[in-house]
């Protein structure tokens, strides 16, 4: 694998640009972006890639309808309980609220519907002030938390706060604890920063160095759960950006050329926006990105069905059953 440091190195080699190592790198990253919702370069056809699925599972709370899913979820392909057992199927709001007569009912889930996404991983407990800190004291006033949410009299509101280290900076806002929020930061910072209640001093969010501002998406499940049993999850997660020299691509190695005719695009057009060369490298990372795709596509284990080979027995056979193998 080839590390950010090495993959921009090369780039630059062949550019020529030995001034704009920043740029380029941010080149990389969007080309990473770009890839991980290769739509653009198939027609309209959104592709998930196999290397970005991930499992997850948590528990129920009886008489608890909405959960938080993790920070790195990007899209939900199963979700699954196995006290019925069931898959549960996802429904629109508008569906939910047509045909579902009681939507109060307790019992082992059957649907799940989206609700919202949430700035924070733990709501407000009350109405209370936000206080941040961070774990590294080289985080100096230059850095600003942002706080966005709705105050107590329904007014939206945006308080920033300057970093102080390790020393917790108070907020003067009372934030309603019903209401979501969204929390940012303006740069990368040395230590995480962690958003917690004033007066509980409970933590309501943790940020990494190099995260932003965190979305957590919210699903509801149907029935409202009785009892305490596990949810299966199975999702899409994203590509990750690369922050450090010594990060490799989430993508294999063997695709490192798509990622580089990528940025060596983007560097073409920022020399010569309107050159030749800038839409034949356009055209080969296209083609290049689409053969990826094919490439993830093919399972070549993969058997949907087992169909005999012999006349007298037709249709599908279900694997326990004795005579499937007959045609063999």
């Amino acid at each position: 694998m080839r590390t950010l440091s090495e993959i921009r190195s090369h780039l630059a080699s062949v550019t020529g640009e030995t001034q704009i190592n920043d740029l380029i790198g941010e080149f990389i990253n969007l080309t990473l972006l770009e890839i991980n919702d290769p739509a653009w370069a198939t027609k309209g056809y959104r592709h998930l890639w196999t290397f970005n699925r991930r499992k997850h599972s948590f528990a129920t709370v009886a008489s608890t309808e909405f959960y938080q899913l993790p920070r790195d979820v990007d899209i939900v392909t199963i979700v699954r309980q196995t006290s019925s057992p069931f898959k549960l199927s996802q429904v629109p709001d508008e569906l939910f609220y047509d045909y579902i007569p009681n939507p109060t009912e307790t019992g082992n889930p059957l649907f799940y519907r989206f609700w919202e996404q949430e700035g924070l991983e733990v709501r407000l407990s009350t109405d209370d002030t936000l206080k941040v800190s961070s774990s590294s004291a080289s985080d100096s006033s230059a850095i600003k938390v942002i706080l966005s949410g709705y105050d107590t009299s329904g007014i939206k509101r945006s308080e920033e706060l300057s970093l102080n280290g390790t020393t917790a900076v108070d907020g003067t806002i009372t934030w309603d604890a019903g209401r979501s929020m969204r929390i940012s930061k303006s740069d990368d910072t040395a230590g995480l920063i962690t958003v917690a209640e004033k007066t509980s001093s409970t933590t309501l969010l943790v940020m990494g160095e190099h995260e932003r501002s965190p979305r957590f998406k919210v699903i509801g499940l149907y029935p409202i759960p009785s009892s305490a049993i596990t949810i299966y999850l199975e999702y899409y997660t994203s590509i990750r950006r690369l922050e450090h020299d010594s990060q490799v691509p989430d993508i294999n190695d063997k695709w490192l050329w798509v990622v580089k005719l990528g940025a060596l695009t983007k560097i073409y057009q920022h020399q010569e926006p309107d050159s030749q060369r800038v839409i034949t490298t356009q055209e080969l990372y296209r083609r290049g990105v689409e053969s990826m795709v094919k490439s993830d596509l093919l399972q070549p284990d993969y058997i949907p069905h087992l169909r005999t080979h012999r006349r007298r027995h037709t249709g599908v056979f279900e694997i326990g059953d004795n005579n499937w193998s007959l045609g063999f």
